[in-house]
């Protein structure tokens, strides 16, 4: 299995941290700069911080969530 990088980007498109997808990282820094906060992978946005819930609600719901929207 290819390991991926999920890109933390803060509300004001800021790029906050590049995490490992084994982590909770980027699920865990959606809950500490809220609302409008994204993950993405490479340009792709495929979690948005309120729109799709609050990341740190259920990491492993939200790293699941991000892996059916690149299949």
């Amino acid at each position: 299995m290819v390991k991926m990088t999920l890109d933390a980007y803060s509300p004001n498109g800021e790029l906050i941290a590049k995490c490992n997808q084994d982590d909770y990282g980027a699920p865990l820094l959606m809950s500490l700069y809220g609302e409008g906060s994204t993950i993405r992978v490479g340009k792709k946005i495929v979690w948005l911080e309120g729109a799709d819930g609050e990341g740190a609600n259920s990491y492993d719901g939200t790293i699941l969530k991000i892996f059916s929207r690149l299949k």
